[in-house]
């Protein structure tokens, strides 16, 4: 109950949208930014009336867009390479995303913000990869006003659901995103694992 206390006065002050959009901005180069869940807490507070949730979606669709022009540019340059390297996971990541953009650009690009690391492992795959501004940003914008939306929607469910009780609701709403996200991984695996079967055979 403290923490609600200490939460609430935020959550129904106009600083939180722009503290949404700096969040999801930070968040697409600093992976370790809570922004999910800040816009889940949002969402669940937004069942009362205060925040407005189109005004959450809207800001963090904002924070997040401007956040994958961030890591684009941050490819783009002369440390992205350097950063890239570092990690050969990363590195194998960012190769294999971006051999396909050519074909699949947007589908990429918004499956690619429900997963684990997908987000900034496909921006940084379109930086390196050279892909236009053009084809980038209407994918970017599309893919962040879907999650957006979807995760202020999970938080705003789970405020309904659990009224007398929102940690309650920002936990399930927590929970259900890992596991769509997770979901969609596997489904992704899958796929990619049927489309090297008949190569190797």
């Amino acid at each position: 109950m403290d923490l609600m206390n200490l939460v609430g006065p935020l959550m129904t002050s106009p600083l939180l949208y722009p503290l949404l959009s700096g969040l999801c901005s930070l968040d697409g180069v600093l992976p370790m930014i809570p922004s999910e869940a800040a816009v889940l807490a949002a969402g669940v507070f937004a069942h009362a009336g205060t925040p407005s949730l189109l005004l959450i979606v809207l800001a963090t669709a904002l924070g997040v867009f401007v956040g994958d022009h961030l890591a684009y540019g941050l490819s783009r340059s002369v440390l992205g390479p350097r950063l890239i390297n570092r990690s050969q996971r990363v590195s194998r990541a960012v190769a294999a995303a971006g051999r396909q953009l050519d074909r699949r650009t947007t589908p990429l690009i918004v499956i690619s913000r429900f997963l684990p690391g997908g987000r900034v492992t496909m921006n940084l795959a379109c930086g390196t990869a050279r892909l236009p501004l053009s084809r980038f940003s209407p994918a970017s914008a599309i893919a962040a006003l879907a999650w957006a939306a979807y995760t202020a929607g999970l938080g705003f469910l789970g405020g309904a659901a659990f009224v007398e009780n929102p940690l309650l609701g920002l936990a399930v709403g927590l929970g259900l995103s890992f596991a769509f996200g997770g979901i969609v991984e596997l489904i992704r695996r899958r796929v990619a694992r049927r489309k090297l079967l008949p190569e190797s055979s």
